[in-house]
C-alpha cells in the first residue's frame, strides 16, 4: 500500500506526533544537528515513556554489537504495566546491516507491533536513507525519517535571542548573527557560547565585545582574520595565528584547506560585485545560506585587488597539492605561501 500523501513527514509528523501522542511505530533521526536529534529524542521518550516504568519500557542498544536475537526479543516482548515501550538503536546500519540481519530486518521492521516505538538514532553514522533498497521502500510506508540539518541563520538568530531571555540576559540580531559567525552553527557549541558571553556581561545586554572577549572561534572565523591581516600587511599577525591553529591540534592540512576555500569565496565575491550579482547569488556561489557571512566576504573582498586574487587562488591550489603529497615540515611551507600571498598584494600582483 502507498503511503498516505496528506500525512505530514519528517520534522512535520514528529511534532504532530509529540503534539497529540499518536506515535509512529519507526522513527529514523539523522542529520548534522546533534543538539536537535538529542532534544526531541529526550522529548519522545518523555512522551512515550511512564519514567515510574522507564526502566523496563525503555531498551537501548550500540548498533554495532546489536545481535539479530536481541532485537527480536526487544520486539516481541510486552511493555510492563504501560500502553507502549520505546526501543533505541544507535548507529546501526540499516542499509547494509551486520551478518545475521539482513534476511531478518524486513520482517522484525515491516510488522510492528502497535506496543513498540522503535528510534534508529546516528551520531558516528551518517544515516541517511539509501532510498535505492528494498528496505527503504519497505519502510518510508511507515516509518518518519527526520533529518536534523542545521537551522536557517534567523532561525538561528531567534532561537538564540530566546537563551539569552532564558539566562536574564538580551541581545541584537546583529550580535546574535555574529556569534554564529564567529562560533558557528552548531547549536551544541552556541548553547554553550551563549552561555559564556551571557556571565561576562555586566549591563544585562551580550555585545560583540563580550563575545569577543570569551567565546571561542571557530575554524573558519580565525581563517577569516588571518586573510585580513595579510590584506592588512601584518604577516606577522597571520602567522602567529596559524601557530595557534595547530597548537591548538587543528590539522595542517585542514587549515590550509579552509585558508585556500576562504581566497575562493573572496575571488567569487568580487566577480559577483563586478557582475552586479545581489546577496543571494554570492550566497549560492559560496555555497553559504548564512547573510551574516556573505556581507562579512564582500566587505573582504572589496579590500584586495582581483588580481591579487587571481595570485592568491594559485598559489593556495600549489601549496595545497604540495601540503597534501608531501611529509615535509607542513607548517613552514604555509607559512612561506602566507609570505608569498603578502609580497604579491605589496607588489600590486596583477
Amino acid at each position: 500500500m502507498a503511503a498516505d500523501k496528506s500525512k505530514p513527514a519528517g520534522k512535520a509528523r514528529l511534532l504532530r506526533d509529540l503534539k497529540e501522542g499518536t506515535f509512529a511505530q519507526l522513527y529514523v533521526f539523522y542529520g548534522d544537528e546533534t543538539y536537535l536529534k538529542e532534544y526531541y529524542l529526550n522529548e519522545l521518550k518523555k512522551r512515550v515513556i511512564d519514567p515510574a516504568f522507564a526502566d523496563f519500557n525503555l531498551i537501548e542498544y550500540e548498533g554495532k554489537s546489536l545481535l539479530p536475537e536481541q532485537l527480536a526479543e526487544a520486539i516481541d516482548s510486552y511493555p510492563a504495566m504501560a500502553e507502549r515501550k520505546l526501543i533505541l538503536v544507535r548507529d546501526f546500519d540499516l542499509y547494509k546491516p551486520p551478518a545475521g540481519f539482513a534476511d531478518q530486518l524486513p520482517t522484525m521492521l515491516g510488522e510492528l507491533p502497535d506496543y513498540v516505538c522503535m528510534v534508529f538514532y546516528y551520531d558516528v553514522l551518517d544515516g541517511k536513507p539509501d532510498k535505492r533498497t528494498k528496505l527503504y521502500k519497505l519502510l518510508e510506508k511507515t516509518a518518519c525519517y527526520i533529518d536534523f540539518t542545521h537551522l536557517e541563520e534567523r532561525e538561528l538568530i531567534a532561537w538564540i535571542e530566546r537563551r539569552a531571555r532564558a539566562l536574564g540576559r538580551s541581545i541584537t540580531p546583529d550580535d546574535a548573527a555574529y556569534l554564529i559567525f564567529l562560533c558557528g552553527n552548531s547549536m551544541t557549541n552556541l548553547a554553550g557560547e551563549i552561555e559564556k558571553a551571557a556571565a561576562h556581561t555586566t549591563t544585562g545586554e551580550i555585545r560583540k565585545y563580550n563575545i569577543d572577549a570569551v567565546c571561542s572561534p571557530v575554524l573558519d572565523a580565525v581563517v577569516f582574520d588571518l586573510t585580513d591581516a595579510i590584506t592588512a600587511g601584518k604577516f606577522d599577525r597571520a602567522v602567529e595565528l596559524v601557530g595557534e591553529l595547530i597548537a591548538q591540534k587543528n590539522n595542517e592540512v585542514m587549515i590550509f584547506t579552509t585558508i585556500t576555500r576562504h581566497i575562493q569565496r573572496l575571488y567569487a565575491a568580487k566577480l559577483c560585485a563586478a557582475a552586479k550579482g545581489g546577496e543571494k547569488m554570492l550566497m549560492e556561489l559560496i555555497g553559504s545560506k548564512s547573510p551574516y557571512y556573505a556581507r562579512q566576504i564582500q566587505n573582504a573582498a572589496r579590500r584586495v585587488p582581483l588580481g591579487w586574487l587571481r595570485r592568491a587562488a594559485s598559489l593556495c591550489g600549489e601549496t595545497d597539492a604540495a601540503l597534501k603529497g608531501s611529509a615535509a615540515d607542513r607548517q613552514k611551507q604555509i607559512e612561506l605561501t602566507l609570505l608569498a600571498l603578502a609580497s604579491a598584494l605589496k607588489e600590486g600582483s596583477g
